[in-house]
């Protein structure tokens, strides 16, 4: 069986398409699964991990920026490839509809939009209402045909990946000492909590759990992680550049917690395992929160059926920091007690 799976997008859309992708991979073990996705995928879910290969599109911030050539010529490379299945894991864009539809593939299975339904040999309408973006993956890969169904994000670590992260903590922690990873950035400003809050809460942690604070960061980010840690003082550390999804997912994985905005990053710990407190703004936990039981969605008080970016920012400032440290605290005593009981 040859199936091609459409899915480009930020990081965190591409998280959330992890479980689809594997469960598609556990349900068709012997097909040769091809990937159309951008460069960003190939670092989470890389050839021969849960694929066989990836056709890359460029893309900036979810949109297409190939010339109109390359995407005929993709076009034609899909079409000679004589796909049997076809899923379009972009729900919302017409692009994907009709590369899907293009594509020639004998089943073409999606749920959107609605105006190109027709493309679709199998098409999915999705629920009314707040619905996680994880299960609207998923409900798409059930209609295809697949029966083994995971709903748990994964992100590829090399050994090279752990390799690069125990380094990290061999240099900078005591062994079981406890640690809070802070991620304080956030693909835009306005959807970034107050870094001096951050730092409080990075010093209360500190303080009463004689832990220890790993600061993570991405491009343009090293002002705010130099910031938070200067705030914070004795006992965080800023971790070595990440410049791969997995050495991020590696780090994370070896803390005890993690700590951050609604983010790519947020996604990633889920993937590694990690249990998460995540602040959220706009963002609404049951469409987009950390997924899973084992993780802490924060919402703001500040609800609003649409946000402009200076409600954005009031949305964050709204979290007040006594509210999300008891909070904080609460769930890591709770991981503590769970893991004495497990030991």
């Amino acid at each position: 069986m040859n199936i091609l799976i459409i899915k480009w997008g930020a990081l965190g859309d591409l998280i959330a398409s992890t479980p689809a992708i594997r469960s598609v991979r556990e349900s068709f073990p012997e097909a040769r699964i091809t990937l159309l996705t951008n460069k960003l995928m190939t670092q989470i879910i890389p050839a021969g991990f849960i694929v066989d290969d990836h056709i890359i599109v460029n893309t900036e911030r979810n949109k297409v920026k190939d010339s109109l050539l390359k995407q005929i010529a993709t076009i034609f490379k899909l079409r000679r490839r004589k796909y049997d299945l076809a899923l379009n894991l972009r729900w919302t864009s017409e692009r994907a509809a009709l590369i899907a539809y293009l594509s020639g593939a004998t089943r073409r299975a999606g749920s959107g939009p609605e105006s190109m339904k027709n493309l679709y040999t199998d098409f999915i309408p999705h629920p009314k209402g707040r619905y996680h973006e994880i299960h609207r993956n998923l409900d798409i890969v059930k209609a295809a045909g697949c029966k083994n169904i995971t709903d748990k994000p994964i992100v590829s670590v090399s050994p090279e990946d752990e390799e690069f992260a125990g380094k990290i903590f061999d240099e900078s922690f005591e062994k079981n000492q406890p640690i809070l990873c802070i991620h304080p950035g956030a693909s835009r400003p306005v959807r970034t909590w107050l870094p001096e809050r951050f730092a409080e809460i990075g010093k209360r942690f500190i303080n009463k759990y004689n832990g220890r604070v790993l600061l993570t960061w991405g491009k343009g980010e090293e002002e705010l992680v130099k910031f938070v840690a200067d705030e914070i003082g004795k006992g965080a550390v800023i971790s070595k550049a990440t410049d791969t999804i997995g050495k991020l997912a590696a780090v994370i994985k070896k803390s005890t917690l993690f700590f951050s905005n609604c983010t790519g990053p947020m996604n990633v710990a889920v993937a590694a395992g990690t249990p998460v407190v995540a602040l959220l703004a706009s963002s609404d936990p049951v469409d987009w929160g950390a997924y899973g039981d084992i993780h802490l969605n924060i919402k703001s008080p500040l609800v609003l059926e649409s946000y402009t970016d200076d409600d954005e920012r009031c949305a964050m400032e709204a979290l007040q920091t006594e509210y999300v440290w008891e909070l904080l605290r609460k769930k890591f005593e709770a991981i503590t007690k769970e893991n004495q009981n497990a030991g």
